[in-house]
This record gives C-alpha cells, sequence and structure tokens, in this order.
C-alpha cells in the first residue's frame, strides 16, 4: 500500500480456480492463481457533506443501503465498527480492470484492496489474516456462503492450495508458464450456481461425495504436476475437473461449444470453466509454441481474452 496524510491506494488481482471449484465449497481442495487483471481502491478525504463511493462514472453515498457497491460498502461498514469512523467525509474509488460476473473475482479483488487501504487510511496496518477475515464480509454480501479461496488468493498472489479446513499454501514454481482466459461475456450469478450444484448433491449425494473426494486427489495431483513443470499433465487434470463440473451443472452449451473450439486444433493441453460457471469465463493452458497463435483466433471471437503470466503479485502498493 502507498500512503499519505490525506491519500491511500492498493489493489489486487482477480483469480482464476485451476481446479476443484464448488467442491472446495464442501471442503475439498482446490489450486488457484491470481492473474495479472487487478482492482485498486483509492481512500482520500472528501471535501462534501457525506462519504462516498465512486466507480465507473457511478457515485453513491458509502453507507447507502441500497447502492451497488456490496462488497466494499459491507467491507467499509465493518471496518468502521471496528476502528471507528473517520474524521470528516472521504471518497473510496475502485478502479477494476477485472469484468464483474466474469468469475474472475472481481469481488474479492475489491474487498481486499478496499480492506486494506481502508483500514490503512485510518492508521492500521493489518496481518494478512485480518485482511482476509474482513475481506471475507464483502464476499459474503455477493455470494452468501463462499468457501474463502478467492480472498486468499487475492490477498496472497501466486498460486496456492486451499481447503476451508487448511486454509491457504502456497505453491512453489520452478518456473512461470502461461494461461488463456476468455470471458464468455455471459455474467452470472455465483450465488444462483452453487445452489444449482447443492440441488445435484442433493440428488445424488453419494457420487457428489465421490466426485469431491477426487477432485481433492487431483488438486494435490496437480500441485504435483505444476512443481513439475508437466504442462500435458497439467491440462489432463483440467480436462477432467471440466468433466466433473459439467456433470455437476456448472457449464452451460454455450461455455461446452467454447472449450471445444480451444481444444480443437491442439493449441493448448486443456481447458475449463473457471469460478462459478454458469456463463463467466474460461481458462485454456496453451503449448508454449501456440500461445499467440491461439489467442489472435479466440481474440477475433471474444474482445475480452488475454494471456496471464503465472505467478503474479498478491495485494501490493500502486
Amino acid at each position: 500500500m502507498s500512503s499519505s496524510r490525506n491519500k491511500v491506494t492498493a489493489s489486487a488481482p482477480g483469480k482464476v480456480i485451476i481446479i476443484g471449484e464448488h467442491f472446495v465449497v464442501h471442503g475439498s481442495y482446490a489450486v488457484a492463481a491470481a492473474i495479472d487483471k487487478r482492482a485498486t481502491v483509492t481512500v482520500s478525504k472528501e471535501n462534501a457533506p457525506e462519504s462516498v463511493i465512486l466507480s465507473q462514472g457511478q457515485k453513491e453515498a458509502l453507507l447507502d443501503d441500497h447502492g451497488k457497491f456490496s462488497a466494499a460498502r459491507s467491507v467499509a461498514r465493518r471496518i468502521f465498527e471496528e476502528f471507528g469512523q473517520p474524521d470528516g467525509s472521504i471518497s473510496l474509488e475502485i478502479d477494476s480492470e477485472i469484468p464483474l460476473g466474469s468469475g474472475l473475482g472481481s469481488s474479492a479483488a475489491v474487498s481486499v484492496a478496499t480492506t486494506a487501504a481502508l483500514a490503512k487510511f485510518l492508521g492500521h496496518d493489518l496481518t494478512n489474516e485480518k485482511i482476509a477475515e474482513i475481506s471475507a464480509i464483502g464476499e459474503m454480501s455477493v455470494h452468501g456462503n463462499p468457501s474463502g479461496i478467492d480472498t486468499a488468493a487475492s490477498l496472497y498472489g501466486g498460486m496456492i492450495l486451499f481447503s476451508r479446513k487448511t486454509g491457504a499454501k502456497p505453491i512453489p514454481l520452478n518456473r512461470a508458464f502461461q494461461l488463456l482466459v476468455v470471458y464468455s461475456g455471459q455474467a452470472r450469478s455465483t450465488s444462483e450456481l452453487v445452489a444449482k450444484v447443492n440441488k445435484k448433491r442433493t440428488e445424488f449425494p453419494s457420487t457428489f461425495a465421490h466426485l469431491s473426494d477426487a477432485s481433492s486427489f487431483a488438486s494435490l495431483e496437480l500441485v504435483d504436476a505444476l512443481t513439475s513443470g508437466d504442462l500435458p499433465y497439467l491440462g489432463a487434470l483440467m480436462n477432467l475437473g471440466q468433466a466433473s463440473l459439467s456433470w455437476a451443472g456448472a457449464s452451460t452449451e454455450d461455455l461446452d461449444h467454447l472449450i471445444e473450439d480451444l481444444l480443437s486444433d491442439e493449441s493448448c493441453f486443456g481447458a475449463k470453466l473457471t469460478g462459478a460457471g454458469g456463463g463467466g469465463s474460461i481458462i485454456a493452458l496453451p503449448k508454449p509454441d501456440r500461445v499467440e497463435v491461439l489467442l489472435k483466433r479466440i481474440s477475433a471471437k471474444y474482445d475480452f481474452s488475454f494471456i496471464s503470466s503465472i505467478p503474479q503479485h498478491g495485494l501490493r502498493c500502486e
């Protein structure tokens, strides 16, 4: 975080889940990575009657009960409860590169950056554990019952192995690799998708439990593939993860066709949805000599497509 007496700025990255989404909510391991699209939050003194929140040309009262920016607002309420109100009015400005509803961790990145920037503005340097605790309030306001993996990936950066029981553990990488991220353009509600998957879990409890165990096993195998640099095996595990998510009801016909397109010309080792599904984004693991070819082909069809080098920094100053 960078700070002055009247202004503090912090930023945090979006994320992708490499394997294990949905099952992680029920205790399984999952693997996530920070990407190079970030949300930046700037807190500064405001010469106005009330504190405000600003984003994308919109302006609302910071503590408006009916405003749009629920993640940042929920975090602000919690921080004010714990540390007290600022002297005078403030502005909280959000500048995010992460599309809302894209499955790329927009609300987590905003929650983490808001927690860090606002606490610092009030004179408090929080531990990572405390930032995670408060950021979870923002995530809950958007997603209902999140696992915590999104905020952990945004806070710590890099790649993490995560479960609700063990929390986040960093995965060491011997060398960086590249992921293609493609936003389908179909925004969706994480809470609605979680409810849909829960319905499948209720209907087929034994199958879901076995797939959940398999997802944990695949996550641990994926850690080995990452640390050894075995990209074909990493891609194969991603493909298996997609099959499980499709069974659980998280995929759609449009996402299936996008994945088929990505896999059709032998340019990548694997592809899957990332996040809650039902729209949102796809990730693919390109073959190293086919990265630019694949990006050019897909970006002609999908405007928000990019290559992210992995790993990326977590919470940081600007």
